[in-house]
């Protein structure tokens, strides 16, 4: 198979750059040159990288809490090819990411910001989706080509890693996805939220939130949105989604374990 996939790789390559980053926002298939387990194992290289790159908190209070939400997200999401993971980071940037294999970190300033748990998951939903659609290495082989994946997975390069890790997932850099893949990481998320038992119209109004803060505050928010589609186009698709979900009557959230967690990092 690894053979056959060298021979025709140069009519892979020629298909991948003619499709583009194409996406049917209801399908989370789609081309892509990496196997599900050569993403597992770029991802665990990647992860090693950004935990030497973000302070991880190992407070087993504040992680508990983080496997919590996260696990009960993977209830509402389509298809689960990874073994994903769940972490907070010590970075007030108003983020979350998701590295390829599905090792997912949340910021203390995403936490800081949100007011619910239900707004919290709305983000980590919409990261999580990122993984599920498998958007990082289709993204990957375009911006950088897949000659360098196949070296960072067979160990060479071992600086270019760290870097890349850097660019991509670091403090000063960032995933930058298309528009289409941003529209349905949003799309799959309400329904991964929907499904996981959380109130959907908690991703609208965080949204809502960071559109506001982001006039006020955008040093805060810029790396959050930058590659994101228009906010405002963005909250008006999330609501027509939501309007085509089945009636739901959803009961008022206690938020009290989250408010615990999030004064606890608000100390850190």
């Amino acid at each position: 198979m690894k053979y056959l996939k060298r021979l025709l790789l140069p009519v892979l390559v020629s298909l991948s750059i003619i499709s583009g980053c194409a996406v049917n926002k209801s399908s989370v298939g789609g081309f892509n040159l990496i196997s599900v387990s050569e993403e597992q194992q770029l991802g665990d290289k990647f992860a090693v990288e950004v935990e030497k790159q973000h302070k991880v908190i190992r407070d087993p209070e504040v992680q508990a809490y983080i496997d919590g939400v996260g696990k009960r997200l993977l209830t509402g999401v389509r298809k689960q090819d990874f073994p994903f993971t769940f972490q907070v980071v010590q970075d007030e940037s108003v983020n979350a990411f998701a590295i390829p294999g599905g090792h997912t970190y949340v910021n203390t300033g995403l936490i800081k910001a949100a007011s619910s748990e239900t707004e919290l998951a709305a983000v980590m939903a919409h990261e999580m989706n990122h993984v599920v659609a498998r958007h990082s290495t289709r993204q990957m082989t375009q911006q950088y080509g897949y000659s360098l994946i196949v070296s960072l997975l067979l160990g060479g390069q071992s600086g270019e890693l760290s870097k890349l890790a850097a660019d991509l997932f670091g403090k000063a850099g960032g995933m930058y996805y298309s528009r289409e893949m941003e529209s349905q990481a949003d799309y799959l998320g309400v329904e991964t939220m929907y499904k996981a038992g959380y109130n959907p119209e908690g991703m609208v109004s965080f949204f809502k939130k960071l559109d506001a803060a982001e006039e006020r505050q955008p040093s805060t928010i810029a790396r959050y949105f930058s590659s994101h589609p228009e906010t405002i186009d963005r909250i008006k698709d999330i609501q027509k989604e939501i309007a085509q979900l089945p009636l739901k009557s959803w009961p008022p959230e206690s938020n009290s374990q989250f408010n615990r967690i999030k004064a606890k990092v608000q100390k850190l």
